[in-house]
């Protein structure tokens, strides 16, 4: 038993439950709602006011929330990809699953005669980029599993993925060389990412994907360990490598395409969250190293999203005209400070994590 890894993963686990109640209290700009309201809501299930409970209820808890799930899914998918893969730049990113949910979602922004094609099932522009993203992260996953299906080596498997994920944004790139003004700064809000978008009736369709991918990741912890040592050693101890191989990018793309629509491109906390889970736990067993990326992946998730609805950028210094602030993406804020802790470890001589 790590007894180590053990206490790290109580302390994220208290910290992933303990930080969004924090973020409750800090994570909003309302000066009409105090902490008593937040703590009335939270512990009577109201503040005693109807306007103040459907803020805290719909601009506050949700995005709360729905950063611990992207932060959990993420993480996990990005650890199940380097692991397969064994290369640490493997994330959903990398291997062309986002790039598939964005294309999709491009041509309902740029192109007028495919968002009328969803006018049969909604008229609601967000739900219908939402329903675009799930349709690009299934044609992803669907080329995905075919390219792993025909590819012998997983090192090939990644190559022709991210050469996909080239060639799907290259036909996105078209699409904004010839796009207006509006539809760029559209597209650009998707993409940047952001958790203020995720609605109240969001939660329940995330949360059952969720506990489907939670429920996949536990079935696959013995074969990712098997994988430590390389494929040919796993297929010698029996694992079927084409079938596992499968099964984790089946459910690395189904995650992705499900969570990434209703967020957009957070790319990089699935890359963040496995790397520095690694020295934290000093072990590579994913009974241990999967729940403390998924949780550490939570934490710092709702870290940033505190950390952009505290802080603005002064748009009037930046574009030297009168210019209310706009808060910072979170897709910005976790760039930032995650690359900042990576060059951090790798100067402070964690340069040696690897994967084995």
């Amino acid at each position: 038993m790590n007894k180590r890894a053990i206490t790290i993963i109580l302390i994220l686990l208290a910290l992933s439950v303990v930080l969004p109640i924090v973020g409750c209290y800090i994570g909003g700009n309302a000066k009409s709602i105090t902490y008593e309201d937040i703590t009335n809501f939270l512990l009577k299930g109201s503040s005693g006011d109807e306007f103040k409970d459907l803020i805290i209820k719909k601009c506050r808890i949700p995005p709360i929330l729905g950063a611990v799930i992207v932060g959990l899914t993420l993480a996990g998918a990005g650890l199940m990809l380097q692991t397969l893969f064994r290369n640490l730049l493997a994330s959903p990113y990398t291997t062309g699953i986002t790039s598939g949910v964005l294309l999709i979602a491009s041509l309902v922004i740029f192109l007028d005669n495919v968002s009328k094609l969803l006018d049969a099932i909604t008229t609601d522009y967000i739900t219908k980029i939402l329903i675009a993203g799930w349709i690009g992260g299934i044609f992803a996953m669907i080329m995905l599993l075919i390219i792993a299906y025909r590819v012998q080596e997983a090192n090939g498997v990644i190559i022709v993925a991210l050469l996909l994920g080239y060639l799907l944004g290259g036909v996105r790139d078209y699409l904004i060389a010839n796009a207006e003004d509006i539809q760029i700064h559209q597209y650009w809000e998707f993409v940047i990412g952001s958790l203020t978008r995720i609605r109240l009736d969001d939660m329940a369709p995330m949360t059952v994907c969720t506990i489907i991918f939670v429920i996949g990741v536990v079935y696959l912890l013995k074969p990712l360990n098997a994988l430590l040592f390389g494929e040919r050693y796993a297929k010698s101890f029996g694992l079927n490598i084409k079938k596992t191989r499968i099964l984790i990018l089946f459910f690395a793309s189904f995650i992705t395409g499900a969570i990434i629509p209703f967020v957009g491109s957070i790319a990089f906390i699935g890359l963040i969250a496995p790397y520095l889970a690694r020295p934290l736990i000093k072990t590579s067993d994913h009974r241990y190293l999967m729940p403390t990326s998924m949780l550490l992946g939570a934490v710092l998730m709702v870290l940033c999203h505190i950390v952009s609805l505290k802080y603005f950028v002064p748009l009037n210094y930046i574009y030297g005209i009168e210019r209310s602030a706009s808060p910072l993406p979170i897709g910005a804020v976790l760039d930032i400070l995650g690359g900042l802790l990576v060059i951090y470890l790798v100067y402070k001589g964690e340069k040696n994590i690897k994967i084995d």
